[in-house]
């Protein structure tokens, strides 16, 4: 006999445990009684900022670095790290001795070309007198050469001699030309060798401050095709930008002109102010995460923030002043045994219908014909279930879908009755309809009785979701948590 009932106290454990929570899922609030606490909290009116939170370094607004385009040794240091500079300040010079000779010899060889036009020039005047002499000569031969007082030959040889002195003169026109052309020469290489000399002062090309300095006094400089690196100047650090990553997925709602918020680890305790002045369209791809450059501008009047600092970023992507919001623990609340169901589901058709109609009528001033259009339209989808005919029937298992086409159904109907005034306003409504989902919660009713009402969900944030619509009003009792007292 004791074996039998060892059996039975084995089975009856298992079916004891089984009929316990048969029991429970049959009556899934606890009983009759309430065995639920439940901890509501009204429906407000407030702000919500929904964020986008990533990091980037500061940045100077405009930073330039200042090299040398000639080779030497560094005998001049004019600044340091945190210098005051202006544009045109020196910053340090390299030994010029060299190139102060360059400039003398430059200077000289300018010298020697315009002496040599000189002498050309006298070369021609002498060249000048000479072919006088001759055409003088030849004449004068030609003449007696007439009377027969001169020989042929003679008269020959002396117009030889005049066209060679004309020759002459031409040569001598020609060596002028070259002698100037070697003046701007010499004019050029002087000017190069001034310039070289120039250079060996490294001047400030704007008005910062000095935030690098790569060389010491002594130091030799070594110019080739890339002018070395010797200073990097921050432009007026009054201003500074930050180069935000920010990940794909979130993207697409940054603008420019956002409002953002910082804080630095130098600074935990104090928040930054800026704005979003650029997306930038290159995206940049680390271990398959994709992210893009957001420039980020914030003044610095009081130089706290330095360059190279990593800021913790939160961009303002939406924000609304006024929004009637709930707790995001209302959102994750569901009673015990409650399914799922779609939020077109609940209540009357026609009921849902004439909110939409109140809506559009308050949102873009309808007059009486166009709130008449929509009502007819709406009908007639809202009357496609009772017929059977196509129609909206927001309790079929694609909500998504029935919402879409009575979203299309209204554009079309209302398209071509929109006023120039209305348009914007339909736009705006279209866009808050696109930043919007459908959602439940639960607000106590009828005493301590959990009632799900379904609304449209709009932005969020870490604390609030806001109620774009819906079956809600500012002051309803939403529930956050339940506590099983039945325990």
């Amino acid at each position: 006999m004791i074996k039998p009932l060892k059996y039975l106290f084995t089975l009856a454990i298992p079916l004891a445990i089984a009929g316990f929570f048969a029991m429970r899922s049959l009556n899934p609030q606890g009983g009759a009684g309430g065995a639920f606490a439940y901890e509501a909290v009204p429906a407000t009116k407030g702000a919500i900022r929904k964020l986008v939170s990533t990091s980037g370094p500061v940045r100077a607004l405009v930073t330039v670095s200042v090299g040398s385009q000639v080779s030497g040794q560094v005998d001049k240091l004019a600044v340091d790290f945190n210098s005051e500079v202006k544009a045109g300040d020196i910053l340090a010079t390299i030994d010029a001795r060299s190139f102060d000779a360059k400039v003398a010899q430059a200077k000289a060889d300018l010298a020697a070309a315009r002496s040599g036009v000189l002498n050309q020039e006298a070369a021609l005047v002498k060249a000048k007198a000479v072919l006088a002499n001759a055409d003088k000569a030849a004449d004068r031969q030609e003449t007696l050469q007439s009377k027969g007082f001169a020989a042929t030959a003679t008269l020959d040889t002396a117009k030889r001699d005049a066209a060679v002195a004309k020759a002459e003169i031409e040569v001598a026109k020609a060596q002028i030309e070259s002698a100037k052309s070697v003046i701007v020469q010499r004019e050029a290489a002087l000017k190069l060798a001034e310039v070289d000399l120039e250079r060996t002062k490294i001047i400030s090309p704007i008005n910062g401050t000095v935030i690098s300095r790569s060389i010491d006094l002594g130091q030799t400089v070594a110019a080739s095709f890339q002018a070395p690196e010797l200073f990097k100047i921050a432009q007026d650090l009054r201003l500074i930008r930050i180069e935000a990553q920010v990940n794909e997925a979130d993207v697409g709602a940054v603008l420019e002109g956002n409002p953002v918020t910082f804080s630095v680890d130098a600074y935990p305790d104090r928040n930054f102010e800026g704005k979003v002045t650029q997306v930038r369209l290159s995206a940049t791809e680390l271990q398959n995460i994709v992210t893009y450059t957001v420039i980020i501008e914030a003044a610095n009047n009081d130089r706290k923030l330095f360059p190279g600092m990593t800021a913790n970023v939160q961009i303002a992507v939406a924000q609304k002043d006024d929004a009637l919001r709930v707790p995001n623990d209302a959102l994750r609340f569901r009673p015990r045994g409650e399914t799922a169901d779609s939020p077109g589901g609940g209540g009357n058709a026609n009921n849902r219908g004439e909110r939409q109609i109140s809506r559009l009528k308050n949102d873009l001033l309808l007059t009486e014909a166009q709130e008449a259009a929509v009502r007819a339209e709406i009908t007639k989808l809202f009357a496609g279930r009772k017929s059977g005919a196509t129609g909206v029937d927001t309790t079929v298992s694609d909500p998504a879908a029935a919402r879409q086409k009575m979203q299309a159904a209204i554009e079309q109907t209302l398209g071509p009755l929109l006023t120039d005034e209305q348009r914007p306003l339909f736009e705006k409504w279209k866009r808050g309809r696109e930043n919007t989902k459908s959602g439940a919660i639960h607000v106590l009713a009828n005493g301590n009785t959990p009632e799900r009402r379904f609304v449209r969900l709009g932005i969020s944030d870490d604390q609030f979701t806001e109620i774009a619509g819906g079956q809600l009003v500012e002051g309803d009792r939403v529930i956050v948590r339940a506590r099983d007292t039945s325990k």
